[in-house]
Formats: C-alpha cells, structure tokens, sequence
C-alpha cells in the first residue's frame, strides 16, 4: 500500500544572534523577497505553494535597543512517485531572504553572513524536529543569482506521518542587492527522497531565482 505523505518545509526561520554596541530604540532590517521565474517553474514542475514572513524581534541585555528582523520565505513543490513507497507533493524547493544587517559599521549582525553550507544544514536540523541525521554526501556548482556557487548536498531522514523517509537536501546561498542598495542573503534548500534525482531540476530552480522579486 502506498503512502501519502508531505515533507516539511525547510527552512523559515535562521535565528538572529551576535549584535552588540546597539545605540538605542528600535531597529528593523526587512528583507526583500526572492522568488523563481515561471520558465523555471515551468520547466522543473514544480508549483508555488506558500508564501510567508518570518519576524524576529531580540531585546539585548544592558542596552536600551530592540532588533527586529523579517526573512521573507518562498515555498515551492512538486508530486513525485517513489515507486511502493511514497507519493505525494514530496519534492520541496524553499527561497530564504534574510536582511544584511549593520549595526555597528564593519561588523555584520546576521549570523548567515559567516555560516557556511554545512551550518545551514546543522541550523535547518535544529529548527525542525522532523529532521535528523543529516549527513554531507557531495557539493557541486550551480548558477545564482547571476553568480556560481557551491551547492552542497546532504542526506537526512525525515519523518512523515510518522515513519522515517530518507531524503536528500540541496544548499546553496547567495547575495544581492534590495531596491534600496542594501545587501539581502539568499539561501535555496531543495528538499526530495532519496530514491528519486532531483539534481538538475533544483539547479535549474535555482537558476531562476529572482531578488527582488
């Protein structure tokens, strides 16, 4: 008997950490959002399926000051077969912007300015209880926003309705500009079971990321 199920969303939120010598009051930093063309869209599959803000607000102990920072999150999903096993929308692709934030000139605020693949997938394994074992296989290049970057693939297992299927997540992230000249961070996490490639469609994904939307 086949089993339907969906696999989390990955990720929403990144926490904020690290900022210190704030002057006072309340800050926002707003990300602008990132989405991925319809020739993409349409040569992969894959269908948008949420969109959504993330607001972290952080007070700071001995200083009279307020963060407050919104990531913008852009779902996408596609139903594909694994044969005797799963079916369902089971393939996931995720757009994550995050606010380049200063605070203090020269010292970057946002904790994804110095995190690397690897910790993207340790903070994705965290923040979601339905994900563990994650695991580095490879790493590869691919086009974002305009630029190669290393996409790193990793093997995790995930639990849907409640049994454990072993999946494969893609990480990649980028930089780009707002509207307004400030620096947002893009981070892409394309989420599939293992028994199925969706190698080429994730690139291909990724290829048409567009920031600002």
């Amino acid at each position: 008997m086949r089993r339907r199920a969906v696999l989390a969303s990955v990720p929403g939120v990144l926490l904020l950490g690290g900022c210190t010598g704030l002057l006072g009051g309340e800050t926002e930093f707003e990300a602008e959002r990132g989405v991925v063309s319809g020739s993409a869209r349409s040569e992969t599959g894959y269908d948008e399926a949420n969109r959504s803000e993330d607001t972290i607000e952080r007070e700071f102990e001995g200083v009279d000051a307020t963060v407050v920072v919104i990531n913008k999150v852009t779902e996408y999903s596609k139903s594909v077969q694994v044969p005797l096993v799963v079916d369902g929308e089971l393939a996931r692709f995720t757009v994550l912007t995050s606010p380049g934030i200063t605070v203090v000139p020269g010292e970057p605020a946002n904790p994804i300015a110095d995190m690397s693949n690897d910790d993207l997938a340790m903070r994705v394994q965290e923040q979601y209880d339905t994900i563990e074992n994650v695991e580095r296989l490879d790493e590869r290049e691919a086009d974002l926003l305009g630029e190669t970057t290393t996409v790193t693939r990793y093997r995790a297992d995930a639990e849907t309705e409640g049994k454990s299927t072993e999946v494969n997540l893609h990480i990649a992230q980028g930089r780009s500009e707002r509207s307004d000249g400030d620096p947002d961070f893009v981070v892409t996490v394309g989420v599939h079971p293992s028994d199925i490639d969706e190698s080429d469609d994730i690139d291909r994904m990724m290829g048409g990321v567009e920031h600002p939307a």
